[in-house]
């Protein structure tokens, strides 16, 4: 990193190369990578704060954007110029540079969204048993559902009545729910809980699906 400053006149291609190359080194594409962000950071962060100054965020929002363009170059590192449709090599990675940063901004709106609806609060429980139903009123799908609760392993069961209490659509559970949950069930891996959820979920399936194949033999249906 201490030598990025000698590729700072280095032509832009020249760079890409470099640091887009398997042969090159890790030092070799550090240094370029720096030379590039030293380049073109000025050109990504002035688009950003325009874009983001029509969408009501300021200047911290277009850093943020600009931060994540580049690390997601890094990750990536896929420009061809073969591809471009500037012939201008600096052009056509600047336009390159252009569409991350718009896909980066779009990512942090629907995170700035998914915020917004995050529907944990910090309050969720590992769930191992059902609540007492002594007394209630069950339709015959109640009874058979909780039949199947009750036929399943005891770590099936508590990540079953878990997720079917927290698990929202398209949200993961909170990640210190899953960690207690792991460590609950003996420090199992996550493999192993989606494992017993799957078993789960599809034993609870199949006690309904013969319910209904029953109900429908009864009705004369079948």
């Amino acid at each position: 990193m201490s030598n990025w400053n000698k590729l700072k006149d280095e032509p832009t291609l020249r760079l890409i190369e470099m640091f887009q190359d398997n042969k090159s080194t890790e030092s070799q594409k550090e240094n370029a990578f720096h030379a590039i962000c030293y380049r073109f950071k000025d050109d990504v962060l002035k688009r950003s704060e325009i874009v983001c100054k029509r969408f009501g965020h300021d200047i911290t929002v277009a850093e943020q954007v600009t931060t994540a363009t580049f690390t997601s170059y890094a990750k990536k590192g896929g420009f061809l110029i073969q591809k471009a449709n500037q012939q201008d090599v600096d052009d056509a990675f600047k336009s390159y540079l252009f569409k991350i940063a718009k896909n980066e901004l779009t990512n942090y709106y629907r995170e700035e969204q998914r915020k917004k609806n995050y529907p944990y609060d910090g309050t969720e429980r590992i769930i191992t048993e059902l609540p007492v139903l002594e007394g209630m009123k069950l339709s015959i799908e109640q009874s058979i559902i909780l039949k199947a609760i009750e036929s399943l392993t005891p770590s099936q069961r508590t990540v079953y009545l878990t997720y079917s209490q927290y698990e929202k659509l398209g949200f993961n559970l909170p990640k210190k729910l899953l960690q207690e949950l792991r460590q609950q069930l003996g420090d199992i891996s996550q493999t192993t809980i989606r494992t017993y959820k799957k078993e789960a979920f599809d034993k609870i399936k199949s006690f309904t699906e013969v319910m209904k194949l029953t109900e429908e033999l009864s009705d004369g249906k079948i």
